[in-house]
C-alpha cells in the first residue's frame, strides 16, 4: 500500500524561516543603509552647491562695486587732503565724502569675529560718482564777494547746469563741495547760486562754513578762489555701497549684508545678501604708472598721491548653512596677506556665531578669491 504524506509534513523548517529571515533583515538594512546614504549625499552636495552659488554671487557683487568704485571722482592728485563735503539734514560736514575705496575692521555688535576666528574682518565702502567727466574743470573761478556769500562768478557757465553737484579745487590748499541751486541772472555776470535753503549739500555760512570746519589752519580767504578750478560732478547723487557681515549677536549665521546709500552721506537701505559669509579679507594693490609695486592691508594703509590703488585682492569665505554631522572642516584657513606676512582665520569649536551646539567645524566651507583691477583713475584717500 502505498502511503501518503501528512499535511503537517508540509511547509519550511524552523531552520529555513531563521535563515531567510535574517537574509530578509540583511537586505532591508543594505537597502535602507544605500538610500540613508545616498540621501545624506544628495544633501550634503544640495548644501555645498548653495553654498558655492552663494559665494559666487556675492563676490560678484563686491567686485562691480570695486569696478565701478571712484566714476565721477577726481583724481588724487587734485584733492591730496581729502574733500570737504557737508549735509545739511545731519549738520555734519566730512573730509573724506568722495572717497572711493574705503575699507575698515570691523568691531562692534553687528560682526566681531576676532575673538573667535583670530583675524580681523573687514567692512567695504565704494562711492560712485554721477558723472564720467567728473575730473575735468568745467570752469575757473573769477572770484567770489566774499568767504560767506553764495555767490561765485566763473569765466563760463556753458557747461554748468543748475542742481550739478561740483567742487572747488584751489591748487595745494583745499577742495570744497558745493551744489549749483541756479545760474545768476544775466547782467549779474557768468556764476552759480549755492543757496542752502534750496539744497541738503550747502551750509549756511557758504565756503566759509567748510573751510572753519574742515581745513581751520589754512586761514583761507575769499582771494584765494581767483583762478581756481571748478570741477562738475553732475546731477545725479551718488551711490554709496557698504559691505558689512553680521551675525545678530552670535544668534543666527553670519551674513553678508549691503547698505546702499543713493545720496551723500544719507539714510541707507540695509539689505541681506548672502548668508554663511564668515569672514572678508581685503588688500590694497599699491603702484604708480599702473604698475603694482606693493599689496597691504587696509588697516596699514596711509594714503598717498604717488601711491595710487591700482587693485583690490578680496577673499571671502563662505559656508554652508546646514549642520553636516559626519563632515569635519579644516581647523583653520590660510588667507591671503602681504609678502612676509601670514594671517589665518580659525574655526571656532565653541560660542561659534549660528553653529548648532556651537561647533563650526561640521560645516563645509569654501574660499572666494579674486584680484580685481581698479578701472578707474580714483580718489585714493583712506
Amino acid at each position: 500500500m502505498r502511503r501518503t504524506a501528512l499535511p503537517s509534513e508540509n511547509g519550511f523548517t524552523l531552520t529555513e524561516l531563521l535563515v531567510a529571515l535574517v537574509i530578509g533583515t540583511l537586505l532591508a538594512t543594505a537597502v535602507f543603509t544605500f538610500f540613508l546614504n545616498s540621501s545624506q549625499i544628495i544633501t550634503n552636495q544640495s548644501t555645498t552647491s548653495d553654498m558655492f552659488q552663494r559665494g559666487r554671487n556675492a563676490l560678484a557683487l563686491v567686485r562691480q562695486a570695486v569696478e565701478s568704485a571712484g566714476f565721477g571722482l577726481p583724481q588724487a592728485a587734485n584733492c591730496p587732503n581729502g574733500i570737504a563735503a557737508y549735509n545739511a539734514k545731519q549738520s555734519t560736514t566730512s573730509p573724506f565724502s568722495m572717497t572711493a575705496i574705503t575699507a575698515s575692521v570691523q568691531s562692534g555688535s553687528a560682526y566681531d569675529p576676532t575673538a573667535l576666528s583670530q583675524i580681523d574682518t573687514y567692512s567695504l565702502m565704494t562711492v560712485t560718482g554721477g558723472a564720467s567727466f567728473g575730473n575735468a574743470p568745467a570752469a575757473q573761478i573769477s572770484s567770489i564777494p566774499s568767504m560767506s556769500s553764495q555767490r561765485v562768478f566763473l569765466t563760463t557757465t556753458a557747461f554748468i547746469n543748475s542742481g550739478d553737484l561740483f567742487i572747488v579745487q584751489i591748487p595745494g590748499q583745499a577742495c570744497l563741495m558745493a551744489q549749483a541751486t541756479n545760474l545768476l541772472p544775466n547782467g549779474n555776470g557768468l556764476g552759480i547760486v549755492h543757496n542752502s535753503g534750496l539744497s541738503n549739500y550747502n551750509p549756511s555760512g557758504g565756503f566759509q562754513t567748510l573751510a572753519n570746519s574742515i581745513y581751520p589752519s589754512l586761514g583761507l580767504t575769499s582771494t584765494a578762489f581767483a583762478g581756481a578750478n571748478l570741477i562738475d560732478l553732475g546731477s545725479k547723487n551718488f551711490t554709496i555701497n557698504q559691505f558689512t557681515i553680521g551675525d545678530n549677536g552670535g544668534t543666527a549665521t553670519p551674513t553678508l549684508y549691503l547698505t546702499q546709500y543713493t545720496a551723500n552721506q544719507g539714510t541707507g537701505t540695509r539689505q541681506a545678501l548672502a548668508r554663511g559669509v564668515v569672514d572678508l579679507q581685503l588688500e590694497y594693490g599699491l603702484g604708480s604708472n599702473g604698475a603694482i609695486t606693493q599689496w597691504v592691508l587696509p588697516k596699514n594703509y596711509t594714503a598717498s598721491v604717488t601711491q595710487q590703488i591700482l587693485a583690490v585682492r578680496i577673499a571671502m569665505l563662505v559656508r554652508s548653512t546646514r549642520y553636516m554631522p559626519n563632515e569635519t572642516s579644516p581647523a583653520s584657513f590660510a588667507m591671503p596677506a602681504p609678502t612676509g606676512q601670514t594671517q589665518s582665520y580659525s574655526v571656532p569649536q565653541n560660542n561659534g556665531p549660528g553653529c548648532l551646539q556651537g561647533d563650526c567645524r561640521h560645516y563645509a566651507y569654501h574660499l572666494f578669491e579674486s584680484v580685481v583691477p581698479v578701472r578707474n583713475n580714483i580718489w585714493s584717500g583712506p
